[in-house]
């Protein structure tokens, strides 16, 4: 539950204040997760600074986005540290009427005493159709995530060789071919040892305010551990990789 959120947007980006009440419960998990069962107060002030030069913000074909976010924790209750993502993406219009887009992201948290920890509501988990595509969501790291993470992803894209005029389709309708990687965990070694890769195409459709994606996955390196979706995967958001 969060009883108190307030967020101010200035020229040097977002600023926000959260206090926030969890519980963590559960039925049939690991003895590691049932030992953060219980209440947690969590006080937090966030920043975040966005810059967007895209020329559509569901599907680009040019421009670039990026962001940074950082959250500082810790000012009472049961959580103690600092929380840093970032997001780039970079998209250029290229031949025969594809574009490319080489997208990344990382995230790093670093625990600021030993006596509050991060709890598992805190900590980053990947996969995903908005993430490495070809795993289900949150598919790596289950079931207890991590505290440092990075995904990587090249696509190629282009409208569908049909005329806008039959159906609408052409209008909103891309075919999407792509290469996803990424890793998680809690120490700086773990991100570089057998990450995950996996490659696909699909349709993107935009509809409305969202981005729609129908892809078929081939996850070619995983880990025993990870929740693997090779085959069709569906996708409605406005943040992909």
């Amino acid at each position: 539950k969060q009883w108190y959120q307030r967020r101010v947007a200035l020229t040097a980006g977002e600023f926000e204040a959260e206090a926030l009440w969890q519980q963590i419960h559960g039925g049939n998990v690991s003895m590691k997760i049932r030992e953060e069962f219980g209440h947690h107060l969590k006080c937090a002030v966030r920043h975040k600074y966005v810059r967007d030069t895209r020329d559509d913000l569901l599907v680009p074909t040019t421009g670039s986005k990026h962001s940074i976010e950082t959250e500082l924790a810790g000012f009472m209750g049961d959580v103690n540290h600092v929380k840093v993502n970032v997001d780039s993406q970079i998209n250029t219009k290229l031949f025969l009427g594809y574009s490319g887009a080489l997208s990344f992201r990382a995230g790093l948290i670093h625990e600021l005493s030993e006596n509050r920890r991060t709890w598992i509501t805190d900590k980053f988990f990947c996969g995903g159709p908005g993430s490495v595509r070809g795993f289900y969501e949150d598919g790596i790291g289950r079931p207890l995530g991590g505290t440092m993470h990075w995904g990587a992803g090249v696509s190629l894209s282009r409208k569908l060789p049909f005329s806008p005029h039959i159906w609408g389709l052409g209008k909103f309708m891309r075919i999407n071919h792509f290469v996803n990687a990424g890793n998680l965990g809690n120490d700086r070694k773990d991100l570089f040892v057998d990450p995950r890769v996996s490659v696909g195409s699909g349709v993107i459709m935009k509809i409305a305010n969202f981005r729609m994606e129908i892809n078929y996955a081939v996850p070619i390196r995983y880990q025993a551990s990870d929740v693997v979706n090779h085959g069709l995967q569906f996708g409605i958001g406005i943040n992909f990789m």
